[in-house]
């Protein structure tokens, strides 16, 4: 079994509302995350690949549009990019990933333990994700503290519509960046 290894860029998606503040405090901070009632915290990301091939790919559980309708409220939305080469290694060791689909209960929206160690909501470190693993299904990606913003690009802007196709929801935030072409290659899953 071979590791997952961590990608080069993480993405985070906050309102455009949310930016200014985080511009104003210059750091994207670790927040408790609301359907664990705060029993993980952190800043919450994604692997842009694993994002536009395992989080859209089950119509039924769209993972995509559930968090992007959560994120916005609305709201415009902003995507940051956040190269880890811009994140001290002793933080990157702290990392932890979750399989989306585990831990969301889709009938209270919700997240909810497994087992009493609460192992799927808490998340893991990636080096005990394997690659099967990574590519097949929806991941998300936990940075443990807050980011300074001079390490973090802010990308394009995008708003959330239940009749919009996701694949051009998604554009928005990648019009005319490299990461244009993960979208474009993925459209028929994205849908």
């Amino acid at each position: 079994m071979k590791n997952f290894n961590l990608p080069a860029n993480l993405y985070h998606i906050t309102t455009t509302e949310r930016l200014a503040k985080i511009k104003e405090d210059k750091l994207l901070k670790a927040m408790p995350d609301t359907l664990t009632y705060g029993r993980v915290k952190g800043v919450f990301t994604f692997e842009l690949e694993n994002f536009a091939t395992q989080w859209a790919k089950d119509k039924h559980m769209n993972f995509a549009r559930l968090i992007l309708d959560y994120i916005s409220r609305g709201k415009e939305m902003t995507a940051l990019r956040i190269p880890l080469k811009n994140i001290p290694k002793k933080e990157l060791m702290m990392i932890k990933t979750r399989e989306v689909k585990k831990v969301i209960d889709w009938k209270f929206g919700y997240y909810k333990p497994k087992n009493r160690f609460e192992t799927d909501i808490l998340g893991q470190h990636p080096s005990l994700l394997d690659e099967n693993t990574a590519s097949k299904r929806a991941v998300e990606l936990i940075l443990p503290n807050d980011i300074d913003i001079n390490n973090i690009d802010t990308l394009g802007r995008s708003y959330y519509s239940s009749r919009l196709k996701l694949a051009d929801i998604v554009m928005g935030f990648f019009k005319g960046e490299p990461e244009e072409n993960i979208i474009k290659n993925n459209i028929d899953i994205l849908g």
